[in-house]
């Protein structure tokens, strides 16, 4: 079965933040990770909570990946193709499948021809950032966006603190009310 109420494409910390909360409230949530995050470089992230002699980029991104798909989360790995808004949701291609979903998250600052083929328009510096609104919903119905993508500083922990923001948000609008995660 290829549908979800969640598609994140980009499997950078703002991506995996995203999917983790999705993940935990227990929504249909699929991450599709080309590889290609530029953290994957960093040999020792130092400015991220939890790490005190630091961590390196792949590592954390792989602790991330073990940690959202033990919640649930689809984790695939291949190149999104395709993302089309249509209807109330979103069908999205791979280069081994379809999967459609209700909400699509862009999460990928390299993949900026995803979100004009969106019909979303580039600004900010070097014309390479998708506006998105306090909730970080961009102009296209059920389409968000987080981390780098938004413009927003390229600090892991932003990142991550923007794709739990944003996830939060989409929860409450899929559950019609509050939510907080935390744990007891």
């Amino acid at each position: 079965m290829n549908e979800f109420d969640v598609t994140i494409v980009g499997g950078g910390l703002a991506g995996l933040a995203a999917s983790l909360f999705l993940g935990r409230a227990g929504v249909r949530t699929i991450l599709l990770d080309s590889g290609e995050s530029s953290l994957r470089r960093v040999a020792v992230v130092h400015n991220y909570l939890g790490f005190p002699d630091g961590v390196g980029g792949s590592e954390l991104l792989e602790l991330g990946r073990r940690q959202v798909e033990r919640f649930g989360v689809d984790v695939r790995t291949g190149r999104v193709t395709i993302a089309r808004h249509e209807g109330e949701g979103f069908s999205i291609e791979t280069t081994d499948a379809r999967v459609t979903s209700r909400y699509l998250v862009l999460a990928s600052n390299k993949r900026t021809d995803l979100a004009v083929a969106l019909g979303l328009e580039l600004g900010g510096f070097g014309t390479k950032f998708v506006a998105v609104d306090a909730d970080g919903q961009t102009a296209v119905p059920g389409c968000y966006a987080v981390g780098r993508i938004t413009g927003l500083p390229s600090q892991a922990v932003i990142s991550a603190g923007d794709g739990a923001r944003v996830a939060i948000g989409i929860v409450q609008r899929i559950r019609g009310g509050y939510y907080v995660d935390h744990d007891v």
